[in-house]
């Protein structure tokens, strides 16, 4: 689910700053009857879910919860993933609401509620896509994506969850350019890094805490509206 800037931005679609952007580039939902409609007629309990949400995560959980119990559909068995990586907003797509710390500290609060209540649900997609189409290199973009994923579970440990609990259902989400080799090796250095991080700092005991979950998208800034035969080889390439 895609979400328009006025949603994306914590505006009503009647905000003056609204105008012209309502279901513009995703959909409007600034209320649970919104949500409702979206999920009309689709069973939350078999289908899994995939938010591009971040600054208002937290309000677009909670209806994507209260549609979910209105359809008898607890908590518990909502699958799904919520973007929620505020730290690549700041670095790369700049659409915030609040200051970092205030940002960090609800992104906290909603790891603690999703590993009790939401065994099944993945709180944060740690996205390095947005930092590459922002024009980091491959190795900037590994370094700044790992580095947010391991600012996340400082949280979550700060917060006094076990590792091993909240871990396992954190993933990522990586951009993928012309450079084939170098692509390659961008996601085997990640795997790498990622899994000696989890167990050396922070002493992550189940081997599903140390895999990083990954899906990527081909790059939209290595396309051009001028030749489109020319995108169909990069992306197959890309792919």
């Amino acid at each position: 689910t895609a979400f328009d800037m006025p949603t994306l931005m914590g505006y009503d679609p009647d905000h003056p700053r609204s105008l012209g952007e309502v279901g513009r580039e995703g959909v409007s939902v600034a209320s649970l009857e919104d949500m409702e409609r979206l999920f009309h007629g689709i069973p939350l309990g078999d289908v899994s879910t995939s938010m591009t949400i971040n600054a208002p995560a937290i309000y677009l959980l909670s209806a994507y919860i209260a549609v979910g119990e209105r359809q008898g559909v607890g908590p518990s068995r909502l699958r799904g993933t919520l973007q929620n990586d505020m730290l690549k907003e700041y670095i790369a797509q700049k659409e915030w609401i609040t200051p970092i710390r205030p940002s960090m500290r609800i992104i906290r609060d909603m790891l603690v509620y999703c590993t009790k209540e939401m065994p099944l649900w993945n709180t944060v997609s740690i996205s390095g896509y947005h930092i590459r189409e922002a024009g980091a290199t491959a190795v900037q973009e590994l370094a700044f994506t790992l580095a947010d994923g391991i600012g996340y579970v400082q949280l979550g440990a700060e917060a006094g969850l076990d590792v091993d609990q909240f871990a396992p259902r954190l993933s990522f989400f990586f951009d993928v350019h012309n450079d084939f080799f170098e692509e390659v090796a961008k996601f085997r250095a990640a795997r790498r890094i990622w899994a000696r991080v989890m167990r050396e700092r922070f002493g992550a005991k189940n081997p599903r805490s140390w895999i990083l979950r990954t899906h990527a998208q081909t790059a939209g800034v290595s396309l051009t509206a001028q030749q489109p035969l020319n995108n169909v080889v990069r992306v197959t390439i890309q792919a």
